[in-house]
């Protein structure tokens, strides 16, 4: 049943027991301050029943508890221990000290609820709705779309390990299945050799001799077809780690028939598609943000209101994908957090590929970004130097030739080929050394390629396209909250965490903005006396004489919670 938070203080809050004054503009000051407002137990009610069961813990309590925890980056039990003891913290939940908010698996289940009722997108909201009414976000939106790494929790194994681990985490299901120990079941079933972590570091065998290696490689391959026998007609959990094991042996191990009946495996050259690099995390994939920087997880997708700098949608992607996956879909859902109409959006090259830009185009979504650069031609001409008439449908070689209709190519749009007329053409050495000549093909989207590299190129394109430096912002304001690494296993949970920041960076965002603006205001409204008697208030020695005089005087919206 839904739990409510007192309507009134507690007479032994930190407030009335212990003298706190919280810092002026710090983040505690600012969410104590606004902590009443920003969560309602309402807003919750869906997620508890109306009638049945005892009054839960407040679940604006909760949430707010939640927001501490990723501002401190501290572990659940800690975050309950801090509820009892850090002083700061019991002023922004109102309580009084020495008694914890609730207990570990209290906090864990509302979690748990937030992101099985995808609940925790809605306090995401909150803080858009914050920065609506401070005046922050404006009628309409001007996006800047970026990605980010995230490094994932779970370990990283080689090959060998990673069977090991899937070995033992299907032999783990089946044994609570059956009611047995872990290591009981691995005995019974003749598979003692996994009851270590590390199967390499127990194994003797000379890693240097590929024969010994394919050997222990075929016995574990083995291993792991007698295991997923008794996965046939077993539970959900079974069959989900059995999916898993089948996976991993699939993406590493290749089997080479002989004529004798008997097989070779050996570990599969090269990384398969979407290679899983961890059995006790299996959603994070290898990732490469850039030529030199690599990775192993998930991929942070932002989208950033460019004058404000407020965070306005948020997604977690496959550590693999391209950065412009889904782009669409989070500039729609930005548009959705916030009830605002999105009036343009920028990003890097990443997002200027052709089909991007035609499913922006489709949506009436106006979308700026850098073309990616022209394929090197090892010192040939490239396509930029061929003149291209989409009107007309003609191509013309720096010799001067112009061909007319190009052929249909599926998915690939128009190909111009000279054929005949580069055989005698003085520049061939300096176009193509092909011997049917050059091939030019058109994309099928080839007129917004033209226009958005006409306009990048322009001084008006430049100053425009450099103000997606906003998202550069807003990304390192996620990376102080921790967004760098996972918290948790899986991307759902992961997307938990990245709602959780955005939170947090929006909220301080507009509570700085709100101080810097009525800071503004003071200096310019109140004359050089007044402001002077105005500090000197603010300086009481005296915290309660000081506290009932800003108050009476309202002015503690500028000097913060105290």
């Amino acid at each position: 049943m839904l739990g409510k938070r007192p309507p009134q203080p507690q007479l032994f809050d930190v407030g009335n027991v212990y003298d706190l004054t919280l810092p002026n503009g710090s983040f505690h000051a600012q969410l104590a301050k606004a902590a009443p407002r920003l969560f309602a137990d309402a807003d919750f009610e869906r997620l508890y029943s109306t009638t049945r069961g005892r009054p839960s813990v407040a679940p604006s309590l909760l949430a707010l508890t939640l927001l501490l925890q990723q501002q401190a980056g501290v572990s659940d039990q800690e975050a309950i221990e801090r509820t009892a003891y850090d002083l700061r913290w019991n002023a922004v939940l109102g309580r009084m000290a020495g008694t914890p908010l609730c207990a570990k698996s209290t906090l864990q289940l509302f979690r748990a609820h937030l992101i099985l009722h995808e609940q925790a997108r809605q306090i995401f909201v909150k803080s858009l709705q914050e920065a609506q009414q401070a005046g922050l976000l404006k009628k309409s939106l001007r996006l800047a779309l970026d990605t980010k790494p995230i490094l994932g929790r779970g370990a990283v194994q080689d090959t060998f390990n990673l069977l090991a681990t899937g070995i033992r985490q299907l032999a783990r299901a089946l044994a609570r299945q059956n009611g047995q120990r872990l290591d009981t079941f691995l005995r019974e079933a003749g598979l003692s050799r996994y009851t270590t972590k590390s199967l390499k570091g127990s194994a003797d065998l000379d890693w240097a001799d590929p024969q010994e290696k394919d050997a222990f490689l075929t016995q574990i391959v083995a291993e792991a077809g007698h295991l997923l026998v008794f996965a046939v007609g077993a539970d959900q959990k079974v069959r989900t780690a059995a999916q898993l094991l089948e996976a991993l042996l699939l993406q590493d191990i290749a089997q080479t028939a002989h004529p004798d009946g008997s097989a070779t495996v050996t570990v599969k050259n090269g990384t398969a598609p979407s290679r899983i690099p961890s059995a006790t995390d299996p959603d994070v994939r290898h990732g490469r943000k850039s030529a030199s920087k690599t990775f192993t997880g998930h991929k942070a997708s932002v989208a950033c209101d460019i004058d404000s700098q407020i965070i306005v949608a948020v997604e977690v992607l496959s550590g693999d994908a391209p950065d412009n996956t889904d782009a669409l879909a989070l500039v729609q859902q930005a548009q959705g957090n916030a009830d605002l109409p999105v009036s343009e959006a920028l990003g890097d090259c990443a997002y200027g590929d052709g089909a991007t830009r035609h499913s922006f185009a489709e949506a009436q979504v106006l979308l700026h970004a850098k073309v990616p650069k022209e394929v090197e031609l090892q010192g040939r001409f490239p396509k930029s130097a061929f003149h291209i008439d989409l009107n007309a449908s003609t191509v013309t070689c720096p010799a001067g030739h112009t061909l007319h209709n190009g052929v249909p190519v599926p998915s690939r749009g128009l190909q111009f080929r000279f054929g005949r007329l580069c055989r005698d053409c003085p520049l061939r050495e300096r176009c193509s050394p092909a011997r049917n000549g050059r091939t030019l093909t058109l994309h099928p989207q080839e007129g917004l390629l033209q226009a958005a590299r006409a306009y990048q190129q322009s001084p008006e394109g430049k100053a425009h396209l450099r103000q997606r430096v906003a998202v550069e912002h807003a990304l390192a304001r996620l990376s102080g909250l921790g967004i760098g690494q996972a918290r948790y296993l899986g991307r759902v949970k992961t997307n938990f965490q990245l709602l959780m920041a955005a939170t947090l960076a929006n909220l301080r965002r507009t509570w700085n903005w709100q101080a810097q603006v009525l800071q503004r205001t003071a200096a310019a409204v109140i004359p050089g006396r007044i402001a002077s008697i105005w500090w000197l208030l603010a300086a009481l020695p005296v915290p309660s004489l000081r506290r009932s005089i800003l108050r009476a005087c309202e002015l503690h919206q500028v000097a913060g919670v105290g």
